[in-house]
């Protein structure tokens, strides 16, 4: 979700409290003042800080309702007691998205630990506030599990408590700094402090480190208890050398130049051309009476083409020679590497592959994915075919030290128990993956048959 997005949800739901508090606070001045005053002669007047805050926490709440609640549809439904789950997902693949949430879990109750002490002296009290911060997280989660309207997540828990204790001694910093002295009040602002020297560590080390972590590495274990396991080949329990590539990565300035440029070859007006910026990837529109579209890859330069004239009554996909697309494809720029395996997948629908291909300090691999149109043109483009560029040897885990973390049951593997009856393993090799940095990183492929379906573990090399 990009910052533009998540400001949209903040001003919808803004509105929606402000609208739902200044409601409330009609009905509340009419009931004062007509029934109390009027018609019961009540003399009690009213703290006009206290509705203030009354009024603010009101829409805080209604808030955190919309955003927990009304954001989202009734298709959510799961539970994950895995702590730091979420910690563990965001630093293996390291992207905007996953640390956004973490963050904003922890953002969002803040508001809570320092409005309540205000409302009430009570709350001044730190285990007051975090009872309730910890029964209004609880509520939350278990409502969205009930109404499937969310997950029960105990990461979520922790971060809105965390939020909320942040809150409580920004609040009661300040309430105490004049009373008590810069120390104590210090002493509150530590969660804060905590915090913000915890996350900028891990920032600042995952900067430093040479390579970016791979999002294959599982977050929690597979149960392999009840497992057996059959191998058809013989594990090499020595650890080997192998080199490290990098992708052409592009900057955003120069992945505008790209498309661009790519859309200069067909002759289209790129003036007002629409570009929704993620952090790893572009999306680029030109609507027009016929429009096109481009989803770019920042980490790799890989991009998906598509020509929405594709979808008229009038346009099907169309057999011709390869030769034929090939010279197509000089016009986009695209140039297919010599030796790669071209094949037909379906009517006009074809590809080429090359599998690792070494050539001096440069790796070929990935795929190229073509459709063929009546019109005799190239409507839609899938280039995951790149060239890398060999940045040193490293060396890697031997087949039995990789083999050791799947009998742990570190591995990635999806199923309702996270539990496996059978594995058997038919062969292992070294392939690639792109890392959180661009790298293309050495990993253990154990192709098996795991509960009598086909699958390939990953295994970090490095």
């Amino acid at each position: 979700m990009r910052l533009q997005e998540i400001i949209g949800i903040v001003r919808e739901y803004f509105f929606l409290a402000l609208i739902v508090v200044t409601v409330l606070g009609i009905i509340f001045f009419i009931g004062y003042f007509i029934v109390y005053r009027k018609l019961f002669g009540g003399k009690k007047s009213l703290p006009k800080k206290q509705l203030l805050l009354g009024g603010l926490f009101t829409g805080y709440v209604i808030m955190v309702i919309g955003v927990t609640f009304l954001n989202r549809g009734p298709n959510f439904y799961g539970m994950n007691f895995s702590f730091f789950s979420s910690y563990l997902e965001a630093w293996y693949s390291f992207s905007f998205r996953h640390w956004q949430f973490v963050i904003l879990n922890i953002f969002m109750f803040v508001p809570f630990g320092i409005l309540l002490p205000l409302l009430h002296s009570r709350f001044k009290r730190a285990l007051w506030t975090i009872g309730a911060a910890l029964l209004f997280t609880l509520s939350i989660e278990s409502i969205q599990l009930v109404t499937r309207y969310g997950n029960f997540v105990v990461d979520d828990l922790f971060n809105n408590l965390l939020g909320a204790i942040i809150g409580y001694g920004i609040i009661m910093g300040f309430i105490t700094i004049k009373a008590k002295g810069v120390k104590r009040s210090c002493l509150y602002f530590s969660p804060l402090f905590l915090v913000v020297i915890l996350f900028g560590s891990m920032f600042i080390y995952y900067h430093l480190k040479e390579f970016g972590n791979l999002s294959i590495v599982s977050t929690d274990r597979t149960n392999m208890t009840q497992a057996t396991t059959t191998i058809d080949i013989q594990l090499d329990d020595n650890r080997t050398t192998v080199p490290v590539y990098m992708a052409p990565s592009y900057t955003k300035a120069a992945a505008d130049e790209f498309v661009i440029d790519f859309f200069g070859k067909m002759n289209l007006d790129t003036s007002n051309m629409e570009v929704i910026s993620y952090q790893n990837e572009g999306v680029y529109w030109i609507r027009d009476e016929i429009s096109h579209n481009i989803w770019f890859r920042l980490l790799d330069g890989s991009y998906s083409y598509k020509d929405f004239s594709s979808f008229d009554e009038d346009r099907v996909p169309k057999d011709v020679d390869e030769e034929t697309i090939i010279e197509e494809l000089i016009q986009f720029g695209i140039h297919v590497p010599q030796d790669s395996l071209f094949q037909k997948v379906d009517t006009g629908s074809y590809e080429w592959a090359v599998d690792k291909k070494v050539i001096e300090n440069q790796l070929i691999d990935g795929v190229l994915g073509v459709s063929y149109y009546n019109d005799d043109t190239v409507k839609v483009i899938d280039n995951h075919l790149i060239t890398y560029d060999k940045v040193r040897d490293v060396q890697i885990k031997s087949e039995q030290e990789a083999y050791k973390e799947i009998s742990d049951g570190k591995f990635q593997h999806y199923s309702e128990n996270k539990s496996i009856e059978s594995l058997h393993i038919h062969k292992v090799e070294v392939s690639y993956l792109l890392d959180s940095k661009g790298y293309y990183q050495p990993v253990y492929a154990f192709h098996s048959t795991v509960d009598g379906m086909k699958m390939t573990i990953i295994i970090a090399g490095i």
